[in-house]
């Protein structure tokens, strides 16, 4: 977090003069501390700097922590959480095993005694991760199969797994008061997916999971998203859930009938457009063109 001369001397007079602010006020004045933190509702905020959207609830009564991006980026958002509150991490969860979402864990495993995860997660992350010594981990000592609780009294939080989808291991986290879902890497919000076959991606899964997410809330919940266009977009309603799954639906609709047309992977990933996709951008060069070459795999096993 780069922080001028003036906003370290606005730093100091927060952590210095904080029993003077009310909580909705201190949180007002880290938001204007640093860009990369926003309150989405009450006392639930995201942080963006590198990697997935990082979650959180930071209260006088609980501070809990959704995903964890890498070592440095993890120790800039403590720094950030510490202008609002001295508490110990009450409890860190991992969405799910790709190392922009767990790689911070190794740096909270010094402020939280619980990082939890679905067992699944735990599992792709150990195998992806845990034979490179230069990059060292640090995996959920707690997990769950279908679903896990914990109620904080000022934060009542559910993690939910479903079914295979964006990988084999995904969980969605309810913060049940304020009525928020972490959603992880289920919506990259009007960005073209990373599509991760070998961590155990379903296509239909992973429209099955978003279908099911729909079906479990309101049209009063607030939705998290693990990527998204800007800032902005990495927070939305019901309707950003159902675009990711018609943009899916419409990714799996194209391919199967080039394949049915006798088109090769080559021929279908040069593809300028998908037919029925309008809004969705690349976050990086060749991101169309791998969610063609692997929706093609994934459709034919090849």
């Amino acid at each position: 977090m780069k922080m001028t001369r003036k906003s370290f001397l606005k730093a100091g007079a927060l952590m210095a003069g904080g029993m003077l602010f009310s909580g909705s006020r201190m949180i007002e004045a880290m938001q204007s501390l640093s860009g990369n933190f926003k309150m989405v509702r009450g006392k639930i905020g995201i942080y963006t700097e590198r990697g997935g959207t990082i979650g959180y609830f930071a209260g006088k009564d609980a501070l809990i922590v959704v995903d964890t991006q890498f070592p440095d980026t993890a120790k800039n958002f403590l720094q950030g959480i510490r202008t609002i509150t001295d508490r110990k991490i009450d409890v860190v969860l991992n969405t799910h095993h790709h190392g922009d979402h767990t790689s911070g864990n190794i740096f909270f495993k010094d402020y939280t005694s619980m990082i939890v995860a679905n067992e699944k997660c735990k599992e792709l992350q150990q195998k992806f991760y845990g034979n490179d010594p230069s990059k060292p981990q640090v995996y959920p000592n707690l997990t769950f199969s279908d679903e896990w609780t914990l109620d904080l009294g000022a934060e009542k939080i559910l993690s939910r797994h479903i079914c295979p989808a964006h990988t084999g291991g995904d969980s969605i986290i309810h913060f049940q008061k304020a009525n928020v879902v972490h959603m992880g890497d289920l919506v990259f919000n009007k960005i073209y997916p990373y599509i991760d076959l070998p961590g155990g991606c379903s296509l239909n899964g992973w429209i099955e999971y978003l279908e099911k997410t729909l079906a479990l809330f309101d049209k009063d919940t607030l939705y998290i998203f693990g990527h998204s266009q800007t800032q902005d977009m990495c927070y939305g309603s019901a309707n950003d859930l159902l675009a990711m799954k018609n943009y899916l639906l419409a990714l799996i609709d194209f391919v199967s009938k080039e394949i049915k047309a006798g088109k090769t992977r080559e021929q279908i990933a040069v593809a300028n457009e998908i037919p029925d996709v309008t809004d969705v951008k690349e976050s990086r060069e060749g991101m169309r063109k791998m969610n063609l070459e692997k929706a093609y795999k994934y459709l034919t096993g090849k």
